[in-house]
């Protein structure tokens, strides 16, 4: 984990990012959130905006920059083949803590082939502290922009998963702590809710005959 201020910029920088950038999405995610209307919205509109609104200014801050819009199995990311780097966004119950984030949506095939496609077929070596540079043509290492927001409390880290089994990530070769903060104007935090995403099980049903 990294989470000392001096030790903080350079580890973002190393992977193209600073912390005013990570710091707007953040808080492009959590007004996003606060928008909800209780009783009018859906009760999953709160996550489902903060998604949007974190891929959205994901992008705002990071094309400009060099980076490219993408998307793996329906899960919209940026991407950096120059740097053999793909970042995306997750909303998550905490971060900046000793306790590793926990997706607030269950991840589904989509994520779990994502995480683990650059560590396939040792197309690169590397230990768990340190990022290398991939070898041309490899598979982008992924990262993600994870943020949680409570009432007025603001976290976020941004963290590259290890590949995992099941429905929620299982442990991090790294971790960045950006931002553990209160926000200027307090947002009032709905019910949180699994948020709408494109990231769904494959499911395969056999054609029944016959009448029913």
């Amino acid at each position: 984990m990294i989470k000392h201020a001096g030790d903080v910029r350079p580890a973002l920088s190393q992977i193209g990012l600073s912390a005013e950038k990570v710091i707007q999405i953040a808080k492009a995610a959590s007004y996003a959130r606060a928008e909800y209307l209780p009783g009018i919205d859906p009760v999953n509109a709160p996550g489902t905006k903060a998604h949007q609104a974190g891929i959205r200014q994901l992008r705002l801050e990071m094309l400009p920059a060099g980076w490219k819009s993408g998307r793996f199995n329906n899960i919209e990311v940026v991407v950096n083949h120059d740097l053999g780097l793909m970042l995306g966004f997750q909303n998550v119950d905490r971060a900046c803590e000793e306790s590793s984030p926990i997706s607030i949506s269950d991840r589904g095939e989509g994520t779990r082939q994502l995480v683990a496609r650059p560590y396939e077929a040792d197309l690169f070596k590397q230990d768990n502290n340190q990022l290398q540079a991939p070898r041309s043509g490899a598979f982008p290492l992924v990262w993600f922009v994870c943020v949680a927001a409570d009432k007025d409390k603001l976290q976020v880290e941004v963290s590259r998963p290890k590949p995992f089994d099941g429905s929620q990530f299982k442990g991090f070769f790294e971790r960045i702590f950006v931002a553990d903060e209160n926000l200027e104007a307090p947002v009032v935090a709905a019910k949180v809710e699994p948020e709408e995403e494109d990231d769904h099980e494959i499911v395969i049903t056999k054609k029944q005959h016959g009448h029913s």
